[in-house]
């Protein structure tokens, strides 16, 4: 529940949680249920819904190889108007997000984004990479003859 709905951690210290999750715990049989911790929530109970989520994953990656991928960056603003560009690896087995950057303190010029869109096809593999998308800003149009350059095999 943490995790998924983005809750803070600490909110396993305020004290009504814990009266909430015994009574939902009372009422569905699980007698004895104890409530994580903070200190859990944020440590074991985190690296293993990590690797839970790395194999829910790992059939996506491992098409990679036989069927492409594509590399999608956008840019956009959050909340709090922070500039961040998002990179995804897309292919027909299905969408995986592999990092956002945040930008505010640099300039965003065709050298900035090409070094992140390098280390994007870096990490999904030189040889899985068909093409990337980008958006029609000028400066993206730059990344994208640079990474055409760079490595003719993708488009």
């Amino acid at each position: 529940m943490f995790y998924s709905s983005g809750l803070p951690f600490h909110l396993v210290e305020v004290l009504t949680i814990e009266v909430h999750f015994l009574y939902a715990a009372n009422t569905s049989n699980l007698i004895g249920y104890v409530p994580p911790t903070y200190n859990k929530l944020r440590g074991p109970l985190l690296l293993k819904e990590r690797s839970h989520v790395e194999n829910l994953l790992q059939p996506i990656r491992n098409s990679w190889s036989h069927k492409g991928v594509t590399i999608v960056s956008d840019g956009w603003s959050d909340p709090q108007r922070r500039p961040l560009i998002n990179f995804m690896a897309i292919n027909e087995s299905g969408l995986m997000f592999l990092k956002s950057i945040d930008a505010s303190n640099d300039v965003k010029d065709k050298d900035f984004i090409a070094r992140h869109m390098r280390d994007a096809i870096m990490e999904v593999g030189l040889n899985n990479v068909v093409q990337i998308i980008t958006d029609n800003a000028v400066v993206c149009k730059a990344v994208g003859m640079l990474i055409e350059v760079e490595f003719p095999s993708i488009y």
